[in-house]
């Protein structure tokens, strides 16, 4: 419709006759403004679909595969590809050509912005519908010009299925405006056009080496067990596959695992097509279902040096042995770094400038500091020098308490830590300490690759088998691949392969320790906000629980325990770690699990069985653990760098390829310890730590729970050892149970008090104080007090009192420790570690009202100042203050055993400052429960009263009780005070008295003289 007038109204009314209401609704859905645009012809177009490949599709089958096929959308017009069988990764090659499509608008226009084409993924299946696969839209190159130089270059699209990705598109499109001079068509594959030649990639000749090791945790299929597999490599259209294993249950690994693909590939990793890997099970009746696969998209990273394709001989890169005698001397200042002696090698037969480099290559530069025996920073330096020939120092024995001495692996594991309050002895000897990690093991080194140099874990999928399952993982594949190009010429010799020298596949029965050290920051698990965790090992069958030794009320408990197993790797290798809540009424609750690949552990070239200790100790808390002694280590290194075997000169040098290692420069100005072992393996030590190997660690695990996955629920700190069998039997296992704490007995005689203040007044005016003590060690409720000195005036008491408290103490940590219930309805006791304090107490008795505090005395029994033997010269200046806390010398009970003398008690006025109330003079005697028993005494003066025997104390006659002793209430209190009122009391009665009796009997005496004169 077009307006004739102009200023004609964009607003149409549609009239009608109104005797039908659908009449009136459709008139008023046509009053309404219309637009429209007109074009007198359409353009016409050519598209080119360059479809080359799909990868990573979904699985549709129940086989787990698919029969992918693409629906190409442009316009008003479809095609589709051709279909292909059982695939993940489809490579169709194909060009789809749209003749004629009609478009309108200016080509300019559509130049800049092109249409969209919609392509379509479809598993057809012959009955029922297809099944979608997923969706991508792309936009094409439109070439108005039929000569436009630009080549549409393949690139991935990313395939959609509701929202959620599905797999990769490899394509390209182009479109040409219809005109007389289009490129010519496609060549063609049959009835098909293929991509050409400018467009597809460019192939090269191309070696797979695969190394297919064998089948780990292979799930159910079809209820039944999947023991006899083999695997289909695919590649490029090229297939492979391996021999069957007879039974998995007696050995996964195949016997001949190694594959060789020479296939033609794209030179262009982006074009690499997928490897795809198809694992079928044999069973009855010749059935031989998929039971897995995978697919990997590049394998960018298994690809190796083109050089190597250009590789020397076998003979030339062995290092050649001396043909002339070596003399080792002393390294000069500027030979080199510590720890290297270079010496120059006379030249053999056949050697070459070449077989020197390469040797060299295959050695890791010495350490740059000696290792043996340095103490951490701050520690004293040694005060002697090893001699040259590496001869043990003696050590001069010394005679010290054991329970000061004693030094534990937990010494070991809080020196690495930086707790040094708990490892005083261990640092101030200087023995080495230990790696700790805060992340796995496999995580700490970028360049061990996860410990997959050897082999690499790949997960298998089932497809639509798998909604029945908790995860789509039905198993792995172990296996590697090595990718590296070929010559064109196919005359010219292929070179050595790369997968060479591997292990032997057969089963390895192994011996396993975990020692699992703690927990921190565990995911609580009780309303309580705490947890009562345990532990739970798994190992193929093999199963172990703790919850008989659960750590009660505790997110962050201390386990220290090792467990030993034994199994046969690789048929078990999965190792598991679970950290449950123990309940008592109800099943015990997974806070979390970690899982560690013993085979990765195994096999690596990193030797991760079992960490390197920087010293080799024979005994101590650093005793040598592994199976093999470092000389062994050191031979199989060689070995598996393809050097020759090291060559010992003496004790103090070993030749290690080219180069010569001098023991003296390793244990430079470092004191050797008599629980070292011989120089000899030292060396072998020194120079294996030069190495990329695993040195003597603790890795730091996060915790997982399958009910919140991705949330960490905690940390675990731990290591493993492995120990193949094959190899001899392995030393003795590391003692890390938790440190138990000693019991201990502190008495405490409590003699007498000086210059107390006298906090009340008599009645009678007079100052005094009814003094009595209580003590107590901080953190344990056991209290206890003395007697009471009644109405001490000059602030001296009496007591002759003996005080006992029993306590557990740990000397190595110097904390005491306390176990309690944290309210009436807890089942377990919660374990603190607290500094034992002793605190003393001045108090006031008062009968009729709250006692008065007058004093304080707090004493930590391993920092404490010494007492003075005199009243007089105690003073506050005795105890260290907050402003001068070093400047007090403090000793320790646990070393001197016994104290006596004066302290001082302190109370603080309103303005915070410390103001003497009172001197207390006590013995202080710590002794072990043996030594209790041996020698007894009882709290008090009860018996058995001995070790010393305390007699009552002798105190003054006024010392009582005033309502209690009425009688020494007169004598001492009143009598003593008002005498003097008596005395003139009774005086002045007698005065009375006589002048009564004088005014009594002077008229009678007087009328007598009177009448008797006259």
């Amino acid at each position: 419709m077009v307006a004739e007038v102009p200023g004609a109204s964009c607003f149409f009314n549609v009239q009608t006759d109104g005797k039908d209401d659908d009449d009136d609704k459709y008139a008023a859905a046509m009053t309404a403004p219309r637009m429209f645009l007109t074009f007198k012809k359409p353009n016409k177009y050519q598209l080119r679909a360059y479809v080359y490949q799909a990868r990573d599709l979904m699985a549709a089958d129940k086989s787990g595969l698919s029969d992918p096929y693409a629906r190409v959308c442009f316009h008003t017009q479809s095609q589709v590809t051709e279909k292909l069988k059982k695939t993940l990764c489809p490579t169709w090659d194909q060009t789809l050509l749209f003749d004629e499509v009609e478009i309108h608008g200016d080509p300019n226009d559509l130049q800049r912005q092109p249409p969209k084409i919609v392509i379509e993924i479809f598993d057809h299946d012959q009955f029922g519908e297809n099944e979608f696969l997923g969706r991508v839209s792309a936009e094409p190159i439109v070439k108005l010009d039929p000569s436009d130089p630009r080549v549409p270059a393949l690139q991935w699209y990313e395939i959609k299925r509701w929202n959620s990705y599905a797999g990769e598109l490899l394509a390209s499109f182009e479109l040409y405006a219809d005109t007389q001079d289009l490129p010519f068509y496609p060549p063609k594959r049959g009835e098909l056009y293929i991509v050409p030649s400018g467009i597809r990639p460019v192939m090269q000749r191309t070696a797979i080496e695969v190394l297919s090791w064998g089948m780990r945790n292979m799930k159910k299929y079809q209820l039944s067990s999947v023991t006899s597999p083999c695997v289909e490599f695919e590649i490029g259209g090229h297939m492979l596959k391996t021999k069957v294993i007879k039974d998995t249950k007696k050995s996964p690994n195949y016997d001949e695992p190694l594959l060789f693909f020479d296939v033609l590939l794209p030179k262009e990793e982006l074009y690499m097509p997928p490897m795809n890997i198809k694992v079928r099970d044999h069973r009855q009746f010749g059935r031989k279902p998929a039971v897995g696969h995978c697919v990997l998209k590049s394998l960018e990273e298994f690809r190796v040096n083109p050089l190597a394709i250009e590789g020397a001989t076998d003979d030339s890169q062995k290092p050649q042995p001396p043909t002339t005698e070596v003399q080792i001397e002393p390294a000069a200042a500027d030979a080199g770094p510590p720890g290297e002696h270079v010496i120059d090698m006379p030249a053999t037969d056949g050697a070459t400038k070449k077989e020197d480099e390469e040797s060299v290559n295959l050695l890791i530069d010495a350490p740059q500091e000696p290792v043996l025996g340095s103490a951490p920073e701050g520690t004293p330096a040694a005060p002697a020098v090893p001699p040259a020939d590496g001869t043990p120092v003696p050590a001069v024995a010394q005679v010290e308490d054991t329970l000061m001495t004693e030094m534990d692996w937990w010494s070991k594991y809080y020196a690495s830590t930086g707790d040094l309050e708990k490892c005083k002895q261990y640092v101030e000897k200087g023995y080495e300490t230990i790696q700790v990690y805060d992340k796995e093991l496999e995580n700490v080194n970028p360049d061990h690759n996860g410990f997959n140099d050897f082999c690499s874990s790949f997960e298998l999928n089932r497809g639509k088998d798998s909604d029945d399952e908790e995860s789509d993982v039905v198993g792995e594949l172990k296996g590697t691949f090595r990718v590296y190009p070929l010559p064109g010429d196919p005359n010219i010799p292929l070179p050595d392969k790369v997968l060479v020298n591997l292990p032997p596949s057969t089963p390895e029965p192994c011996i396993i320790r975990v020692y699992v050290i703690k927990a921190m920051d565990l995911q609580p698990g009780d309303p309580s906000g705490l947890a009562d965790p345990f532990l739970s090992i798994r190992l193929g069958k093999a199963k172990i629980d703790t919850d008989d030794n659960y750590v009660p009320n505790s997110i962050n408990p201390v386990f220290g325990n090792m467990f030993e197993l034994e199994e046969t790797l690789p048929l078990y290798k999965d190792l598991t770690i679970k950290v449950k809540d123990y309940d008592l009424f109800t099943s015990n609750d997974t806070i979390g699990e970690t899982v560690i690949d013993l085979e990765n552990r195994l096999l690596t070239k990193h030797r991760a069985t079992c960490g390197l200790a920087q010293t080799y100790c024979t005994s101590g808390p650093n005793q040598w653990r592994d199976c093999q002694t470092p000389k062994e280590i050191l031979e199989q290194q060689c070995l598996r760098k393809g050097l020759e075997p090291p060559t010992y000169y003496g004790n103090n040098g070993v030749k290690v390829g080219t180069r010569v290692f001098n023991l003296g420069d390793f244990e430079k100005n470092a004191v050797l310890r008599s629980d070292l072992g011989p120089p000899e393996e030292r060396l072998a030590l020194h120079v294996v730590n030069t190495m990329d190997l695993v040195p003597e660690h603790i890795e730091t695990r996060p915790l997982y729970n399958t009910l919140q996955p991705g949330i960490e629920q905690g940390r675990i700190q731990l290591w493993v050892d492995i120990f193949p069998k094959s190899l001899g039997p392995p030393g003795l296992p590391v003692d890390i149970s938790p440190r138990q704490p000693k019991k201990f007995v502190l008495r405490c005689i409590i003699w007498n008090t000086v210059d107390v203040v006298l906090d009340e007044e008599s009645f009678t005016g007079e100052q005094m104080s009814d003094i009595y003590v209580k003590g107590w060690l901080s953190g344990i409720d056991d209290k206890q007090r003395t007697d009471i000195h009644y109405r001490s005036l000059d602030g001296d008491g009496n007591f002759n009192w003996r005080m006992v408290f029993p306590f557990e103490y740990m000397p190595a940590e110097q904390k005491m420790v306390v176990r309690k219930k944290e309210h009436f309805f807890s089942l377990d006791k919660t374990e603190e570690r607290l500094p034992a304090k002793l605190v003393i107490q001045i108090w006031d008795n008062d009968k009729f009202s709250a006692d008065d505090f007058l004093g304080v005395l707090e004493l930590d029994l391993n920092n404490m100042p010494k007492p003075v033997k005199r009243s007089g010269s105690c003073k506050l200046s005795q105890l260290p203050t907050m402003d001068n806390p070093g400047g007090i010398k403090l000793v320790s009970l646990f070393e001197q055993k016994r104290f006596k003398g004066f302290w001082p008690c302190y109370n603080e006025t309103p303005e915070g400052k410390r103001e003497l109330t009172g001197k207390v003079e006590m013995e202080l005697e710590v002794v072990t429960e043996e030594e209790a028993e041996l020698r007894p005494a009882a709290k008090a003066q009860d018996e058995p009263n001995m070790n010393p025997h305390l007699d009552p104390p002798k105190r003054p006659e006024t010392s009582f009780l005033w309502f209690m002793s009425p009688w020494k209430t007169f004598k001492f209190i009143i009598w003593r005070r008002y005498k003097w009122y008596f005395f003139g009391l009774l005086l002045f009665i007698l005065i009375v008295l006589l002048v009564v009796l004088f005014l009594y009997s002077f008229p009678g005496a007087s009328m007598d003289k009177i009448f008797s004169s006259i």
